[in-house]
């Protein structure tokens, strides 16, 4: 009997389907992997509510109605000749295409940058990002990570340690890696002092990155329950945002009341974004991590750049050249341990829907399917 795939689709709001598929195919350069988790990410706090897929408001890269999902790590199933990998290797797979000859593919930024994914990789591939990797490879299945078996360009795969669980690989992912890439892009020093804001598992990524570079973290905070899930981490800094006095108290928390070394809002909130610019030293670095559609904030160049000479930035997913550093930072106990505190829940995908509702409560941190069960 063939394989077949089993693919996860919401093809309404609120409602979960697993169709079966065929298995994927793929060209030179390709790999299929056999996915072992997967990472919950918009898929629950938009396109299970709202059913607004992120072509509408995201540039299209991730999630089309006949696919979801771009976290997942797993085992190579199968490799054209002269392929680098094997089947069998354990791997990471970074989303995105890989042209290899744009800005974001030829200096080691991350592939969500590459021109394939703003632009309809080849000559008759109308989709792109996920869609486009199918599609390319003329294959009816395999461009998610949401689904039993994935097709993911070999440039974005990373061979792991065998003794680097899963679990703890998954976290290179829209967590853990999105915050260790960010503070490599930011030159996040040991010793220095982090606020938080807007904590949801981006954030939480973040922390991790923080206290394993030895830093002082602060978190504007007001869910109780992602509270003490930092707490576990090793924080001991909370302030609540709608306190009158916030700034006052953060600014006690730094080097002679001056402000806080960096600064990074994980939400994508307005609310929060102003607070971070309020908050940091000056010639401080500043860091969006989350994005909401539709929101933003009048920014003054005066008052909010050029006064306090700070430097402002944000990205997706993970720089190629941070790879290697990620995974030996994922192999560390310590961060191991606060990756456990940051997953409060695994689904097998059949109950994506439960998992998708759980995120929505916000009473979570990062959540992982099972694709196979």
């Amino acid at each position: 009997m063939s394989k077949t795939n089993v693919v996860l689709t919401i093809p309404e709001p609120k409602k979960v389907e697993l169709v079966e598929k065929p298995f994927p195919k793929i060209k030179a350069g390709y790999a299929i992997v056999k996915n072992d988790y997967a990472g919950v990410c918009l898929e629950g706090s938009r396109i299970w509510t709202k059913h607004d897929f992120e072509k509408f408001y995201g540039g299209g890269q991730s999630d089309y109605p006949d696919g979801l999902g771009h976290e997942s790590v797993g085992v190579v199933e199968e490799v054209m000749p002269g392929s680098n990998f094997k089947p069998g290797d354990r791997v990471i797979i970074y989303q995105g295409d890989h042209c290899g000859h744009c800005h974001a593919c030829l200096n080691g930024w991350s592939p969500t940058y590459c021109a394939s994914n703003t632009f309809p990789p080849k000559e008759g591939i109308e989709r792109v990002g996920m869609a486009g990797i199918q599609d390319w490879n003329e294959s009816e299945s395999g461009g998610w990570a949401m689904a039993r078996y994935r097709i993911a360009h070999e440039a974005n795969l990373q061979k792991i340690p065998d003794s680097l669980d899963f679990k703890y690989a998954q976290a290179a992912n829209c967590s853990v890696g999105v915050g260790w890439s960010n503070q490599e892009l930011m030159d996040v020093r040991p010793g220095s002092t982090v606020l938080v804001a807007g904590v949801g598992f981006i954030t939480m990524g973040h922390v991790i990155a923080a206290l394993h570079r030895n830093c002082t973290v602060i978190a504007l905070i007001r869910n109780k329950f992602r509270e003490e899930i930092l707490s576990k981490m090793g924080v001991e800094h909370f302030i609540d945002p709608n306190d009158e006095q916030w700034l006052e108290k953060v600014k006690a928390l730094t080097y002679e009341g001056q402000g806080v070394d960096y600064c990074i809002d994980g939400s994508g909130h307005p609310f929060y974004q102003e607070k971070c610019l309020q908050a940091t030293v000056p010639y401080g670095k500043i860091n969006f991590s989350g994005h909401i559609p539709g929101q933003s904030f009048p920014m003054k160049n005066l008052n909010h750049i050029i006064d306090p000479g700070n430097t402002i930035m944000g990205q997706h997913d993970v720089n190629a050249r941070d790879r290697e550093t990620l995974v030996r930072m994922l192999c560390n106990p310590t961060v191991q341990k606060n990756i456990d505190a940051m997953v409060t829940h695994v689904f097998p995908m059949s109950k994506a829907g439960e998992a998708f509702e759980v995120q929505v409560s916000k009473q979570c941190g990062k959540i992982f399917l099972r694709p196979w069960e």
